[in-house]
């Protein structure tokens, strides 16, 4: 891979914050917020970066993998489930970049299954994080209606077209499965698959 100006600009970036992180001795909560929320924004750019590069390269064997390429959706028994490989964030780290590639993420794996749903649609999302006595209320579940609009797999999120619960459990494997399908299916779906 050749590193555009761009790129390298990000890497810098991302080697001096680090250095400043670790020639601290000490740190505040407001200093390490700050470190996250550069990190987080350098990694999007960075993955930006690699998506703009695969999408130029001639061969398939020239094209990085990233955490962006673990995305996937699958449509089987009328039920849409999409894996999202990371955990979606807490309301409290909305300033990072985290919620914006997941929403574009999930809405590039969704554009084959465009109008499956035209009626009200129920989406039952799952958190998988390796932490314990996390609450499930506090993460930002709001990337997932957006995407499933922006590639139309859904009309709307207003009270009339969908509603949703969102459950939460440990895994070593943090990461987050998403299910949308029609309303009607609600009690169905969770005798199967909420326990």
């Amino acid at each position: 891979m050749i590193i555009n100006n761009n790129l390298q600009k990000n890497l810098v970036n991302l080697k001096q914050n680090i250095d400043l992180l670790i020639e601290s001795n000490s740190l505040t909560d407001l200093q390490i917020e700050n470190f996250l929320r550069n990190f987080e924004k350098t990694r999007y750019n960075i993955l930006n970066e690699i998506k703009i590069y695969n999408k130029n390269v001639e061969f398939e064997y020239e094209k990085i993998k990233t955490i962006d390429n673990d995305y996937k959706a699958e449509f089987t028994d009328n039920i849409l489930k999409i894996y999202v490989p990371e955990v979606l964030p807490s309301f409290k780290n909305l300033k990072t970049h985290t919620h914006k590639r997941i929403l574009l993420n999930v809405a590039e794996v969704t554009k084959p299954f465009a109008n499956k749903f035209e009626n009200e649609v129920f989406i039952y999302i799952k958190v998988f994080d390796n932490l314990l006595g996390w609450d499930i209320d506090n993460k930002y579940i709001k990337p997932v209606s957006d995407a499933l609009i922006m590639s139309n797999v859904i009309q709307d999120d207003n009270m009339t077209k969908m509603f949703y619960c969102a459950k939460g459990e440990y895994s070593e494997n943090p990461h987050t499965e998403i299910y949308v399908f029609g309303a009607q299916e609600v009690n169905k779906f969770l005798e199967k698959y909420s326990s």
